[in-house]
């Protein structure tokens, strides 16, 4: 009789470790889920902030360091002064791109682009951002237009 309330304690012990692996997987996966919905509203909100707003000082709150150290703000300007020589795009943009993430839950980061449609021609705004300490960053941004901005 001994051994049969062993085996109980073995399957309800080995029942437990079961759920935790689940419960942890399930856990796992809604956050790379909600990461991938985040990292698509701040690029959103990165392209209403800057191609919309022309908001110089949001940019520069939002781009990481590392991008920082390379690069001066007065890129960040050039890119500003840029979008809004450009005017008001169409509000209607595709936004096209992914998030990936390093060991398949950790350290999102994904590029995503957007035509915009202006008044006299078509700009792509490339992104690139990353999530490396729980608040969303610009690694990397550019725009392209069919001719410079008059």
């Amino acid at each position: 009789m001994p051994q049969s309330g062993q085996r109980g304690q073995a399957l309800v012990f080995l029942i437990i470790v079961i759920a935790v692996i689940a419960g942890g997987l399930f856990f796992l996966i809604s956050m790379r889920k909600d990461a991938k919905a985040e990292g698509e509203r701040f690029v959103r909100q990165v392209i209403e902030r800057c191609a919309f707003q022309h908001d110089v000082k949001f940019l520069h709150a939002s781009v990481a360091s590392d991008r920082r150290l390379a690069v001066p703000p007065a890129m960040d300007d050039q890119f500003i002064y840029y979008l809004t020589k450009l005017g008001v795009p169409d509000r209607n943009y595709n936004l096209t791109g992914q998030l990936d993430f390093d060991h398949y839950f950790g350290s999102p980061h994904g590029t995503y682009q957007a035509i915009l449609t202006y008044p006299d021609q078509h700009a792509t705004v490339s992104l690139t951002i990353a999530r490396p300490s729980g608040i969303w960053l610009v690694t990397d941004f550019g725009v392209t237009y069919e001719r410079p901005p008059g």
